[in-house]
């Protein structure tokens, strides 16, 4: 059994119970007949009779302890695959979709009602790895969702309003580290309420959209807008990035305008006259003051 075929399967034992189903011919149903013995072929089609189907449901639950009919899809965990088959690689989402990566630039953590010492002077580190489902209290007043890895083991360092050194910094997520977009959106979701949720990505059409579409977001952190000109001059500033984020910056430019700050059009206007980026590595390389501006 694997999760495609528990579909499968589940699909037609949900087919009008009562009835005979006919199935186009299909690896997944010739694995069906052959694996449980019911059904049969006939003229290139699979035929499954209602009592064929009862079979099947039976045994299947017979060997996971689910009824397909009632039951869509393999669990989500594991370890919950685990107490049901050998193969616990079967569980519909991958080990780490629940993780989150979090740190705090003064090393302490307000989670749940107590506060994590993240022994930061003792060891480097991006932070701790959590459960964002464990997460059911956040005590921190902001919240700053960080786009790219390293920025999370250097969060102290960057120059920024006081304030951020207390919040807690969530890393945004990828598809290599463990740590998931989703579990991040749905912490958000779960717990920004009463929030100040920022946003410090690239400043970038990618950076931007990210800030946008952030659940709850309601800032972006970025260089001082003194700065801005001398970023996007710079020698250390991306052109070629900027050059491959067409989708992003389509993306900036069909929203209303109306409904975004005056700092952030401002911005989207600077990208689109300079046709460069300068990116997070960069700002904390070269010493550069951050602020805060509003979204919307």
């Amino acid at each position: 059994m694997n999760r495609s075929l528990y579909r499968w399967i589940r699909d037609l034992v949900y087919d009008n119970p009562a009835e005979t189903t006919i199935r186009s011919d299909s690896i997944l149903g010739r694995k069906a007949l052959e694996k449980y013995r019911c059904g049969h072929s006939r003229n290139g089609k699979l035929v499954f009779t209602a009592q064929d189907k009862a079979a099947l449901r039976s045994l299947v639950k017979a060997e996971l302890g689910i009824d397909p009919f009632y039951v869509n899809d393999l669990p989500d965990r594991r370890t919950d695959t685990a107490r049901l088959h050998p193969n616990e690689k079967l569980a519909r989402k991958p080990a780490s979709h629940d993780h989150v990566l979090l740190n705090c630039p003064a090393g302490k953590l307000q989670l749940n009602g107590r506060h994590f010492d993240l022994q930061a002077p003792f060891i480097a580190s991006a932070g701790l790895t959590a459960l964002a489902s464990g997460i059911t209290e956040i005590g921190h007043a902001s919240l700053v969702v960080v786009e790219n890895l390293e920025i999370m083991s250097r969060c102290a360092e960057f120059i920024m309003p006081a304030p951020l050194h207390e919040a807690l910094w969530i890393y945004r997520g990828d598809s290599v580290t463990g740590a998931r977009v989703d579990a991040c959106h749905d912490l958000l979701r779960r717990r920004a309420a009463g929030k100040t949720v920022i946003v410090f990505s690239d400043m970038d059409p990618k950076g931007l959209e990210i800030a946008l579409t952030m659940p709850a977001a309601s800032h972006w952190l970025g260089p001082d807008r003194t700065m801005w000109t001398s970023c996007l001059k710079s020698k250390y500033a991306s052109r070629n990035g900027f050059d491959v984020q067409g989708e992003a910056m389509a993306y900036l430019l069909s929203t209303d305008k109306t409904g975004l700050s005056a700092e952030l059009a401002a911005l989207i206007a600077a990208l689109c006259d300079e046709r460069s980026s300068f990116r997070q590595e960069h700002m904390l390389a070269h010493n550069i003051p951050l602020e805060l501006y509003p979204l919307r």
